[in-house]
């Protein structure tokens, strides 16, 4: 039985976020976002992003949970609870490593985040967006909960535009039982 650790994520820690999200997006995103950017860039364009997001004076502000297992990062997710305030508070990042998927992570970093909305926000909704042909990411936020609320083209790195679809957890407390544990 693997531990995991989970714990607020620091400025320090950008390179560690990054490598995290362009390995998660390798993954998950081949096929979906150019294979150009996911072979060169998107390590250093996610590096980048994580820097200017983990830096003291971000604007919006953003709370990022590092998950390891082991002592080795293996996930994180982060919140941005101002970025679009009509519809709740927005998940924008639920990551983890190809090796940890399937295994309860995604649902506890879930869970975590849930519980944090409704700390910061009582009787507001949590949402993110996916992709909508990451049918995979999709199947899950359902089976956790969630509701598909909207659907819209956003620009992505890569460049490129696709329609994303928007998930809602409207009362965030159905996904706060997902992972009661620590121990994966």
């Amino acid at each position: 039985m693997s531990t995991c650790i989970f714990r607020t994520a620091h400025a320090g820690e950008a390179a560690t976020i990054a490598a995290l999200h362009a390995e998660s997006w390798r993954s998950a995103y081949r096929g979906l976002l150019p294979d150009a950017y996911l072979d060169r860039t998107v390590h250093a364009e996610r590096l980048a992003h994580w820097q200017a997001r983990l830096a003291a004076d971000a604007s919006p502000a953003c709370e990022v949970l590092l998950a390891k297992v082991d002592g080795a990062p293996a996930g994180f997710m982060c919140l941005i609870p101002d970025a679009e305030p009509e519809n709740g508070i927005y998940l924008d990042n639920l990551h983890v490593l190809p090796a940890w998927q399937g295994l309860g992570l995604g649902r506890a970093l879930m869970a975590r985040a849930a519980r944090r909305t409704r700390l910061l926000a009582p009787g507001r909704p949590l949402f993110l967006y996916v992709i909508e042909t990451n049918h995979q990411a999709r199947q899950c936020y359902l089976r956790w909960g969630g509701q598909e609320t909207g659907r819209l083209m956003a620009e992505l790195p890569g460049p490129c535009q696709l329609p994303v679809l928007r998930i809602s957890w409207p009362d965030p407390s159905v996904a706060e039982g997902l992972a009661e544990t620590g121990d994966l």
